[in-house]
């Protein structure tokens, strides 16, 4: 390609800009293909607890 510089130097610093480039374009797109998720969804469930004997009441 013509458009491109004729030194290593210059050559390895725009290889460089690109590899972080494309590396921040698929964080993105893998950010926008994550589906929404309410900040609820983010928490474990709540797992049913066991139901302690109920106690009579006593007299006041």
């Amino acid at each position: 390609m013509g458009d491109l510089p004729p030194d290593v130097d210059r050559l390895r610093t725009l290889e460089t800009w690109l590899a972080l480039s494309l590396k921040r374009v698929r964080e993105e797109i893998a950010a926008a293909e994550r589906p929404a998720q309410p900040w609820r969804a983010l928490r474990p469930p709540v797992t049913a607890r066991a139901a302690a004997p109920r106690r009579e009441r006593t007299p006041d």
